[in-house]
């Protein structure tokens, strides 16, 4: 893909380094799609985040984050008119040190088996997060094409990893190319660059796996994105269920008609 069509981030604060529009990817032959709907990003910690967001025209944000993590970084913050819908991907049996010592072992391991296990674990916890977003979607069908469509976020703690497999998700369900999907998720390499010194550092302090020779390249690929990740956790999808939509419909039981909703929403004719 050329890089000029790769979407740019779309905020000067920089805690949202890892904020961008998912739209503007091209679907079949002439479709693309529609730019200025949905936003992935980060967790929302400051007032000049809060109105960074509000002024694209950001309505409802969909939180996917545990309790726990909402906690450690300083509680709900007031969204200045925007509607918080919490979707949380994982229950808080997920967050002991067990669990969470088998989740850094599979995002640190070299390779795409392991990160696929974790993929696969988002795709069946989040099956109840996931079809709430859809919905929203389908709802937002307009009775005019005039009518402007009314945009939302969906975020995690960093955007990354669970914001990034309902991303891949909803971009394969529009038509996308896998490799597109692909290239868009490592975006978030970018994204987070900045901030991923100081994850390193707190990473290497509180989890032994990071600690030691070859630690800090764990490190880097537990707070990375790589494309092939993605590519294949799709082809994983696609092997499980039949397809993307064959997912959607059988674990988020989303119908026919909800998905075609979705469809007619967020892909925009040339």
């Amino acid at each position: 893909m050329p890089p000029e069509m790769l979407q740019t981030y779309v905020s000067s604060v920089p805690e949202l380094a890892n904020l961008r529009d998912i739209g503007g990817y091209p679907v079949g032959k002439q479709n693309s799609i529609r730019k200025g709907v949905v936003y992935r990003g980060p967790a929302l910690l400051s007032p000049e985040s809060i109105g960074a967001v509000h002024s694209l025209g950001v309505t409802v944000i969909f939180d996917l984050r545990s309790q726990q993590q909402i906690d450690r970084q300083g509680g709900h913050h007031g969204l200045d008119g925007i509607r918080r819908v919490w979707s949380p991907i994982f229950g808080p049996e997920e967050y002991t040190p067990e669990r969470a010592a088998l989740r850094y072992a599979q995002y640190s391991a070299p390779g795409t088996k392991d990160i696929v296990d974790a993929f696969s674990d988002i795709l069946e916890s989040g099956t109840e997060s996931f079809r709430c977003i859809m919905l929203h979607i389908a709802s937002l069908i307009q009775p005019s094409s005039d009518l402007p469509i009314p945009a939302f976020l969906v975020h995690c703690t960093t955007g990354n990893n669970r914001t990034g497999v309902f991303i891949g998700i909803l971009q394969a369900l529009l038509g996308a190319d896998h490799q597109l999907v692909a290239e868009e998720y490592a975006l978030s390499q970018t994204g987070l660059a900045a901030s991923r010194p100081a994850a390193i550092a707190r990473l290497t302090k509180i989890a032994p796996i990071f600690a030691g020779e070859g630690g800090r390249k764990r490190c880097e690929r537990m707070v990375g994105a790589r494309a092939e990740s993605m590519i294949a956790m799709l082809e994983m999808v696609r092997g499980r269920w039949g397809s993307v939509e064959g997912y959607a419909r059988n674990l988020c039981k989303l119908s026919k008609e909800d998905i075609d909703k979705v469809r007619q929403v967020l892909i925009a004719e040339a």
